[in-house]
């Protein structure tokens, strides 16, 4: 019975030293995949690191919104993987309480505009991630992740 006391915390530590190796593998591969991504046609890479791909610049007669705007979008979210982690229809949002990559690739569109955002994860949830695995309260969104957005920006107010 004692020896099973000590393997127990052996392999806690033996575990969780594998963990860390799968998040270098994953951010590995997430910084793989974008290289790749950078070639694809009309994909545009700006100096902080953002990737972006306009698909409609929208009513160009209409402003491009700012960080004190408000929008009303639809957008979906997925990881590398295709994991989808989130979207939403018709949500208001505010571009300063969005994650850097997300504001930052959304005022390169006019209302009714769509674009995609490949958004490294320096400027999307860092080397933290986002919620804890095997969470059913929050969505799970692990380090080093590039996140992809899908959005149709429906509206703007300032």
């Amino acid at each position: 019975m004692k020896k099973l006391l000590y393997i127990f915390p052996l392999l806690a530590v033996l575990l969780g030293g594998c963990k860390e190796d799968n998040w270098m593998d994953w951010k590995l591969q997430n910084q793989m995949w974008l290289e790749q991504n950078a070639q694809k046609e009309g994909v545009q890479t700006t100096e902080s690191g953002l990737q972006y791909r306009i698909l409609y610049k929208g009513n160009t007669s209409d402003t491009k919104p700012d960080n004190a705007s408000t929008v009303i979008c639809n957008y979906t979210g997925t990881l590398i993987n295709g994991y989808k982690f989130d979207s939403a229809t018709n949500a208001t949002l505010s571009v300063s309480g969005v994650v850097e990559g997300f504001a930052e690739g959304i005022k390169k569109i006019h209302a009714h505009g769509d674009i995609e955002l490949f958004v490294p994860y320096e400027l999307g949830y860092g080397e933290e991630g986002q919620g804890s695995e095997g969470s059913l309260a929050a969505t799970y969104i692990p380090p080093y992740s590039t996140l992809i957005f899908r959005v149709h920006l429906s509206a703007i107010s300032k």
